[in-house]
């Protein structure tokens, strides 16, 4: 197997290899409200879902910043398709921090196996039982459950005392039935379909609570040593979804430096000459160096708390989840910066710059990504108040 940095620079550059054809299947996916099997085929076989598995199931163990820069170029061609690549890897870091025996279940006799996630938005039941937890109604926003082999939903335990606990439950496919129910303005091709459960007995050991997911505390420590399992996944991990904004936002880039540089506008100038064109490109340019830049910090940063074996304050994580939704926010504003620059060709809802519009907006929407709630929570536990936000 190479070295990790040369395995991580390879697959970076087939992740920008991929850009022209998942530029071309842009259509076929909004049709679909999902991904094409012809990509998810591409991202099984060059390996991509497998970046954050371990290796003892033939997993790839990459550095925590190999998502950052392979959604980076995904994001490029298609934000949907990065924003699936990086959903699904972080499901298997979850199954990486919980016990040997779930992981078994999953990737015992298919290595491939991939994991979707799901949130209860709509007033889903979870009961506690003897050796486990009961599931019954509706769980939403299921990015690539079309493709997932298992789930993990976002659960609260009741507990006799104190608020309910929240916890990640595995559930296998046959499990659960989907809801298609998908028909967003904004990544549109995720297929964030619902998901709905009848009753469903989940162990134990299917479970693994958040607190064991924000860092060092995985259960299954003496196995998956690596850095990469030690990271806090509820603060520096929400990168997976900043990851796509920052590579949709290039991608927005992409898309006006193109049209822009032989182009000649009604009045017979060269736009690529217009210096209102070249302010806006080349600070759009700035604001996506700067997001990228912010989640390599947290990547950096994250990764070295988990070598020295320190769990990270609450107000370090906090600032690692901020500093992720920030960059964000920076990529938002890149294609917001550019959009005038459309003109009435802009007004195209199949231009390819207006679905990158939209697709960072969504993104921008995800609740970790929510600026004024992060901000607020962020700055809440400067102040020495408590989080809004239990799994943090």
């Amino acid at each position: 197997m190479a070295p990790d940095g040369s395995l991580h620079e390879a697959l970076t550059e087939t992740a920008a290899a991929m850009v022209p054809v998942l530029l071309e299947r842009q259509k076929e996916a909004d049709t679909l409200r999902r991904i094409p099997d012809s990509t998810h085929r591409d991202f099984l076989d060059a390996g991509l879902y497998r970046i954050y598995q371990p290796r003892r199931y033939g997993g790839l163990e990459c550095e925590n910043r190999a998502l950052i820069d392979i959604a980076g170029e995904l994001g490029r061609g298609c934000g949907s398709s990065a924003w699936i690549f990086t959903n699904l890897v972080a499901q298997s870091l979850v199954l990486s921090m919980n016990c040997v025996e779930a992981q078994d279940d999953v990737w015992g006799e298919n290595p491939e196996a991939l994991i979707a996630s799901g949130l209860s938005v709509t007033g889903a039941k979870t009961e506690p039982v003897e050796d486990g937890i009961l599931l019954d109604g509706l769980w939403s926003f299921s990015s690539g459950v079309d493709f997932a082999d298992w789930l993990h939903l976002q659960v609260f335990v009741p507990r006799e005392e104190g608020p309910p606990e929240p916890r990640f439950a595995l559930i296998p496919r046959g499990s659960f039935e989907i809801v298609d129910d998908w028909n967003a303005t904004g990544l549109l091709a995720t297929g964030s379909k619902s998901v709905r459960l009848n009753d469903v007995f989940v162990p134990d050991y299917r479970t693994v609570a958040a607190g064991v997911l924000s860092g060092g505390k995985g259960l299954a420590r003496d196995l998956n040593s690596a850095p990469l399992y030690q990271i806090s996944i509820w603060s520096a991990g929400t990168q997976i979804f900043s990851a796509p904004a920052v590579g949709i936002a290039r991608g927005a880039l992409d898309y006006v430096e193109d049209e822009f540089r032989d182009r000649v506008g009604v009045v017979g100038v060269k736009l690529s000459e217009l210096p209102t064109a070249q302010a806006r490109v080349a600070e759009a340019n700035a604001e996506i160096d700067a997001a990228k830049a912010l989640l390599l910090q947290v990547s950096v940063e994250a990764t070295d708390f988990a070598e020295r074996d320190v769990h990270p304050e609450l107000e370090q994580r906090a600032r690692w989840r901020l500093n992720n939704a920030y960059a964000t926010q920076l990529s938002i504003r890149a294609v917001e910066r550019l959009y005038p620059l459309l003109g009435a060709r802009g007004l195209d809802a199949a231009n390819p710059f207006m679905r990158a519009w939209r697709d960072v907006h969504a993104v921008g929407q995800q609740i970790t990504q929510a600026w004024d709630m992060q901000a607020t929570n962020a700055g809440r536990i400067r102040f020495g108040l408590p989080s809004v936000d239990p799994r943090l």
